[in-house]
């Protein structure tokens, strides 16, 4: 979010963490471009990805339910609500993801069934064909053949033959046996398939519901917080509050690299010898600056600490300098924060991500992707716990 925007809604010590999705880390691969195989392992893993999304929008909605009667229109209801939002959206996308597996799936299979028929059908007429002729002619036996030749090297050629024939016969039946038994495992998965898209589909319905529903709640709260005086200023004062809390943060984590003596990413002058050229942590177009600004969301007066700068939807969020994740949770006030450690007292820190692919204590360049972010980013710069303009250190 973006004022300074915050810990965890009960404060960084009660703070739980969220599953780091990283969802486009490399290009998708088109689903009607993959191995049946492959699409196996793509659908496991978008399930995968689900069930971590839905567990975490079943936690959030617990919160929800809690704070529901406790507070009309507070810091944590809101911030619960905008998670709620922006995992219900990560959840439809996941589940457009998985309707377009299952249906390249059904696609193949039924492609696959098609073949397998037409295998069945040509051993089943070259069975055909053996049977008329066995009816016809007659099945030659061993006897006859010897009966039925004058030397002793041409009777061993025509038991050969019948050898070659029978073993012939036997290989077209068990292929034919095998051919069967595909099509009908074929067949039942196609079954499967068609059921469960169909259970995906209703599915993206519900979530649907449950998103324009949330969103409508979402935007009576934050008419109320602009439109009544009293609430307004309730609401300054959180936000406040969690600007106060994140500065607190902030030194506890020094304090924790003090007294574990942590690796230093650089020394001072390195970091300091960027100012003015460290990459910017995502394209667009900034829409506050740092000072005293007018909340975008809240529309309450507050002091920026940092700039927030337009995201397109998805839009891939990264680290400025070489550094160390230091935190990656939510923050009351903040949404989804990911603080890298530079060094030397230096920190950046990254809020209102839609998601987080930052993992605590991993280490990072420029460059290195720590999140996406679809309506804004904020973005601040730390120095032994003060911030600074980050319109001085980014490249112009």
């Amino acid at each position: 979010m973006w004022l300074a925007t915050c810990a965890l809604a009960f404060g960084p010590a009660a703070a739980q963490p969220l599953p780091a999705f990283s969802p486009d880390t490399t290009a998708t691969v088109p689903p009607e471009t993959l191995t049946i195989q492959q699409l196996d392992e793509q659908i496991q893993e978008n399930q995968a990805q689900l069930e971590q999304t839905k567990q975490r929008l079943a936690e959030v909605e617990g919160q929800l339910a809690d704070l529901t009667g406790k507070e009309q229109a507070g810091l944590a209801r809101l911030a619960s609500l905008e998670e709620q939002i922006g995992l219900t959206r990560s959840y439809l996308a996941r589940l457009n993801k998985q309707v377009a597996a299952r249906s390249s799936e059904i696609a193949q299979v039924a492609r696959q069934i098609e073949q397998t028929s037409a295998q069945a059908t040509a051993r089943r007429q070259a069975l055909g064909r053996r049977l008329v002729a066995i009816y016809k002619y007659g099945r030659l036996s061993p006897l006859t053949a010897v009966l039925s030749t004058h030397t002793v090297p041409e009777v061993y050629r025509k038991i050969l033959y019948l050898r070659w024939v029978v073993r012939a016969d036997q290989r077209l039946a068990a292929e034919l046996s095998q051919l069967n038994v595909e099509l009908a495992l074929q067949r039942s998965r196609l079954v499967a398939a068609q059921a469960e898209l169909e259970r995906l589909r209703l599915e993206q319905l519900d979530q649907q519901a449950k998103l324009n529903s949330a969103i409508a709640v979402e935007s009576a709260l934050l008419k109320k917080v602009r439109g009544e005086k009293e609430t307004g200023q309730a609401l300054q004062r959180q936000l406040a509050e969690s600007t106060a809390r994140l500065g607190n943060l902030l030194a506890d984590l020094e304090r924790r690299k003090e007294a574990a003596q942590s690796q230093s990413f650089g020394s001072q002058t390195q970091f300091e010898a960027a100012k003015g050229s460290l990459p910017w942590p995502l394209r667009g177009k900034v829409i506050a600056t740092f000072g005293s600004q007018v909340h975008p969301r809240y529309k309450t007066k507050t002091s920026n600490l940092g700039i927030d700068i337009k995201a397109s939807p998805s839009a891939p969020v990264r680290a400025v300098a070489a550094g160390r994740v230091a935190y990656a949770d939510q923050f009351l006030g903040y949404g989804n924060l990911v603080i890298v450690d530079h060094g030397s007292g230096f920190y950046t820190l990254y809020s209102n991500l839609t998601e987080m692919s930052a993992q605590v204590g991993s280490d990072v360049i420029a460059g290195t992707k720590v999140g996406t972010a679809s309506d804004y980013l904020h973005f601040e710069i730390r120095k032994d716990g003060k911030s600074v303009d980050p319109m001085d250190w980014l490249q112009p």
